[in-house]
């Protein structure tokens, strides 16, 4: 079986030979109560500062890398049409404008839409949202073709990888896992790309889906140095993290609509289920539920928060508006727009 030389050498790093008994080794005779154990378990470390610092500065490069590819769209459709001159407030207007007559359009988009409109038909949020259903089916195909594959996208907190933080929301450990997530995005992804706070802007819950997947996987990542410190060689698969970030954000937008659980009757009101979850999650990353449910619940806790916090703190004034004027600025004194 193929076994990556990371996952090798922390597994190695798991035991070590115990020091030999001075006396008569336990569990050789008959009499003996316990069985002689050659080897100790010992838990390998788990680096906390390395992966913080990559996952900030991994969601502010993609946070401006979106902004700028927006204002680029913006400039260049702006200029299409004689509005005046070229200024940040300008293409800003336009921009709003645009989100607002989309919004409609996008918090009804649906997977089928894919198949009966054409791509140049979707919005951006549309293409967004199909493109990150695509990619999750293509990564599971892919892994399914060639098992080995998924030690390139699975993030083991004890390894000394940091791009896996991002690449785990890719992957999926089966089917269902698979079913769900995307289950889940196609229910909270329109509603929420369509929501005031993103406007059917692509740009803009593109940053916000990869960078709340990657708190979503580093909040994983150091539940394992506290409480749950076993889980530092499971590995960690898929997008629930950012999905439970839109489904955040969705249930502040609009508190009042109703959610509820597949195969189970009755709903509850998105802001009552969603004080509900935060309870679920936070016991499951603390206390746990034993064997029944094995879950990555503080990548789930952490997706929930970031998802929550973005809107009650207006993450779209505060974050995504600040870096869409930087970058603008930034391109226009570089000559690039």
């Amino acid at each position: 079986m193929f076994r990556s030389q990371f996952l090798r050498n922390a597994t190695c790093r798991l035991v070590k030979s115990a020091p030999r008994a001075r006396g008569r080794a336990l569990g050789k005779h008959s009499y003996s109560s316990q069985q002689h154990n050659p080897y100790s378990f010992i838990l390998p470390p788990v680096r906390a500062l390395g992966p913080t610092l990559w996952v900030f500065t991994a969601a502010g490069a993609i946070y401006l890398s979106c902004a700028a590819y927006e204002v680029h769209q913006d400039v260049q459709e702006f200029k299409k049409r004689p509005l005046g001159d070229v200024t940040y407030n300008n293409i800003d207007d336009v921009r709003t404008n645009k989100g607002v007559r989309q919004s409609a359009a996008t918090m009804g988009f649906s997977p089928m839409d894919i198949f009966t409109t054409p791509w140049s038909g979707l919005n951006s949020a549309e293409k967004m949202l199909a493109t990150i259903g695509v990619l999750n089916i293509g990564v599971f195909g892919a892994c399914r073709f060639s098992p080995s594959a998924t030690l390139i996208f699975a993030h083991i907190p004890a390894s000394t990888r940091n791009f896996t933080l991002l690449s785990s929301m890719f992957g999926h450990a089966g089917f269902l896992h698979l079913f769900f997530n995307m289950y889940g995005l196609s229910m909270f992804g329109p509603q929420g790309g369509g929501s005031p706070t993103f406007e059917s802007s692509g740009s803009h819950l593109t940053a916000f889906y990869l960078s709340s997947g990657l708190v979503a996987s580093l909040a994983y990542h150091l539940s394992t140095v506290w409480p749950n410190k076993t889980h530092r060689i499971s590995p960690g698969l898929g997008a629930s993290g950012a999905i439970m970030a839109l489904l955040g954000a969705w249930a502040m937008n609009y508190p009042h609509q109703h959610i509820g659980i597949m195969f189970v009757p009755g709903s509850l009101p998105a802001e009552e289920a969603l004080l509900a979850l935060l309870a679920f999650e936070t016991w499951g990353t603390i206390i746990g539920f034993g064997g029944l449910l094995r879950w990555a619940h503080a990548a789930h806790l952490g997706g929930l928060l970031v998802g929550v916090g973005y809107v009650h703190f207006d993450g779209k004034n505060k974050v995504w508006q600040p870096t869409r004027k930087f970058a603008f600025n930034q391109m226009r004194r570089l000559n690039l727009i």
